[in-house]
């Protein structure tokens, strides 16, 4: 378990970064690729890319992406007592939200604690009992009396929530944190482009730490415009379905190791989706096969990640694949993830990128 450093984990997962406001985690990447890439840039939306050439194609292009950026709230209204008003960015889940610790980040980047408020229980009629809240008829508490206090507090409609730090190692090799979806597969791009910066893959590598994905998913578009890679592969977590609410939906296993991606697909409002390229796939599951390394295939309906738009990019389209992270209990404050398929995942993508060259067939047809 030596063989990544955790706390590197720990501290991703720990950068509040909501859709649309990622600029602490974009500033912290652009000082982690700045020192192990041969080049780097930031553009206008945040993404962060870094390139490592190629030792014998460095022509030839590979590009490793997953996003930064993590769901949260957004203060909406201030009410006269001092509570706020809330709307969600990204898929957040009303069910998970009651009573929880969050973080209101300020234009100043304070952070000021509050609590989701919770109708107390000796008050609460049989009808509303089992009723989860709208998110509009929710409130954060920050523990001050008034707007006025609220707004010397640094508050401001539009400032964004998030969930409070809460890393949690335990049980048989489990990892429990808010924003491990998807700071596990930063994480593990980090821990890749550090071993390949001293051990040079035959064909170039573009680093991407995307933003954007939890709100529009569109984020990465222009990091696949500006770079051209001959090749994407994505990583994500994906459900894994070994609980009792979830086990007939499809049968990713927690400690199963990394899913290929077979198909995802949002559903009839953006009609957005992947088929991983057919070739691309099948050469990623010969290189699990040749390397020992466990691997499950993934079929998802609603969920997507950033390739679902970049397909149709360019004149000719894009070569594209999904490695997913299982991962129980999505988007809520407790994410949970397994050493065991992080640590395959990691041994995958590097095995990947070792034996990734141009005399791989990719083609259509």
């Amino acid at each position: 378990m030596n063989k990544l450093d955790w706390s590197l984990l720990e501290k991703l997962c720990a950068i509040h970064a909501v859709s649309g406001r990622e600029d602490a985690i974009t500033s912290y990447m652009k000082a982690q690729v700045a020192s192990l890439a041969d080049e780097f840039y930031v553009d206008n939306l945040g993404n962060v890319v870094g390139l490592l050439f190629g030792s014998q194609y460095p022509d030839y292009r590979l590009m490793l992406q997953a996003h930064m950026d993590e769901l949260g709230l957004i203060v909406r209204y201030i009410t006269e007592e001092g509570f706020l008003l809330l709307e969600r960015v990204g898929g957040i889940p009303e069910k998970t939200l009651l009573g929880q610790k969050v973080v209101v980040l300020t234009e100043e980047d304070n952070s000021v604690m509050g609590v989701i408020g919770v109708k107390s229980h000796h008050v609460t009629t049989p009808d509303e009992k089992y009723k989860v809240p709208t998110i509009h008829e929710m409130f954060v508490d920050v523990g001050v009396k008034g707007r006025k206090a609220v707004e010397q507090l640094g508050i401001r409609i539009g400032d964004p929530i998030t969930y409070q730090p809460n890393f949690l190692r335990f049980g048989e090799g489990v990892i429990c944190s808010k924003a491990l979806d998807n700071r596990v597969s930063v994480f593990i791009l980090l821990e890749i482009l550090k071993r390949c910066k001293e051990n040079r893959p035959p064909t170039t590598l573009v680093f991407s730490f995307t933003v954007l994905e939890e709100f529009s998913i569109r984020g990465s578009l222009p990091t696949v415009n500006a770079t051209k890679p001959h090749a994407i592969i994505s990583l994500d977590i994906t459900i894994a379905c070994d609980t009792p609410l979830e086990k007939p939906l499809q049968p990713i296993l927690l400690g199963g190791g990394p899913a290929v991606k077979m198909m995802d697909f949002h559903g009839r409002g953006t009609l957005g989706g992947l088929f991983s390229s057919p070739k691309l796939r099948r050469f990623i599951e010969k290189t699990a096969q040749q390397n020992e390394i466990p691997l499950q295939r993934e079929v998802i309906i609603g969920v997507i990640t950033d390739p679902a738009f970049q397909l149709y990019l360019g004149d000719r389209g894009y070569v594209i694949a999904g490695i997913s992270i299982p991962q129980r209990y999505t988007h809520a404050p407790i994410q949970m993830c397994h050493e065991s398929d992080i640590l395959s995942t990691y041994d995958l993508v590097q095995a990947i990128v070792e034996n990734f060259t141009p005399q791989i067939d990719l083609s259509r047809g």
